[in-house]
């Protein structure tokens, strides 16, 4: 996917970071890394799972050839390990991936699949040597070609696989007195299998990193304010629908909070719109930093306007976030010679505290919301006002 022009991205973006941060080693930061990996199970999920049942059927079509082909002394140990080993952990394996809460874990469950179908081979090989059966080597290879780009195994975990089947391999050869000659050449064939397949294993991956950063961007200049990294309006309001919706069906106490900066068209009057960007993003820091749980958010509502929920809280917690937020605007000591309120830029801020009933919806809160932000105003601004549904001004 090619990436987005980044002149238009916010600088703060943590995928703009690790895009110019760089990845050569297959690693982002550690919370990049989660949802990477989240990302690319999701990808590969359906690929993972035909990979597999055609394991599995490759499988049991060797084993029917065994069956017809081999002499009973290799025939029953070869199938015994097909049957056994290779095909019921290939199964289970098929059957992880239908399970949600262990796809956090698929990586080392296939990995761990597939690993004992290439260490079964080796047995295979072992029981046909120790049987003075000629039997082909050239199975350890299509399965080596297995592991690096069929089951969407990463780089790391797919290389273990594949060097330890190599090393394995070359353990039965020289265990079973393979001629010199021919175990080089096996040796030779099958780390140039290794090789090919680490080279086109580690750009797959790096093909797919740099599709979850481009989708990042993308996602972030859809959704995030260019100029705070805050969400912008529209991603807000589709985000607090759900929460809302989910808020009315677990009972749970909403937070929506309006926010606006005092004096702001004087301050850009006075100081220029570039000293005014800098102050907003000054401020949309503040702000976003006290909505870091799950379904909190914060958002840039528009000019000096800011919009924030908070899910699940008792009034006095939010009402102590809510001061900390302008007492830390305050604190930035930013100059503002045409504010009324004080000598530096504040923020005034309204919060309507409320149980989501049927017949409401989050417009009603948000209209609440700014019924407390006039009354701050009202006030002297610089200051927070809380208002419950039915409650006098």
């Amino acid at each position: 996917m090619k990436l987005p022009n980044l002149d238009w991205v916010n600088q703060d973006s943590p995928y703009l970071r690790q895009h110019r941060a760089g990845f050569r080693l297959l690693s982002f930061d550690d919370e990049l890394e989660q949802a990477f990996s989240r990302y690319h199970i999701t990808a590969i999920l359906v690929r993972m799972r035909w990979a597999l049942l055609v394991a599995m059927l490759l499988m049991l079509l060797f084993a029917v050839l065994d069956a017809v082909s081999l002499p009973e002394s290799v025939r029953n140990r070869t199938l015994a390990i097909r049957l056994s080993v290779i095909v019921p952990t290939l199964l289970i394996a098929w059957l992880a991936t239908y399970q949600r809460r262990l796809r956090p874990y698929l990586q080392i469950i296939v990995g761990g699949a597939a690993l004992a179908g290439g260490l079964g081979v080796a047995g295979i090989i072992w029981v046909a040597r120790a049987h003075d059966f000629p039997l082909p080597y050239e199975g350890i290879i299509l399965v080596t070609v297995f592991f690096y780009f069929l089951p969407g195994l990463r780089f790391v975990t797919a290389a273990l696989c594949g060097w330890l089947t190599f090393f394995a391999y070359l353990l039965v050869e020289v265990l079973s007195g393979l001629p010199g000659e021919l175990l080089l050449y096996n040796a030779v064939f099958l780390a140039s299998a290794n090789l090919i397949g680490c080279f086109g294993c580690y750009f797959l991956e790096y093909a797919s990193r740099q599709n979850f950063l481009a989708q990042g961007l993308l996602q972030d200049m859809a959704e995030k304010d260019f100029l705070t990294g805050l969400l912008n309006r529209r991603a807000f309001s589709e985000r607090a629908e759900r929460t809302w919706r989910q808020a009315q069906r677990e009972r749970q106490a909403l937070a929506l909070v309006m926010m606006d900066v005092d004096y702001f068209k004087r301050y850009n009057d006075h100081y220029g719109h570039a000293a005014g960007d800098e102050a907003l993003r000054a401020v949309g820091q503040v702000i976003g930093r006290q909505a870091r749980r799950p379904l909190e958010m914060t958002a840039r509502y528009g000019g000096e306007e800011f919009v924030g929920l908070w899910y699940g809280i008792e009034e006095s917690q939010v009402m102590q976030i809510l001061e900390d937020i302008r007492s830390e605007i305050e604190a930035l000591a930013l100059p503002h010679v045409q504010s009324e309120a004080t000598g530096v830029v504040t923020i005034s801020i309204g919060l309507a505290y409320l149980l989501p009933q049927p017949h409401q919806d989050l417009e009603d809160a948000l209209r609440l919301a700014d019924v407390a932000l006039y009354l701050a105003k009202e006030q002297g601004r610089n200051r927070v006002v809380s208002k419950r549904p039915g409650c006098p001004a």
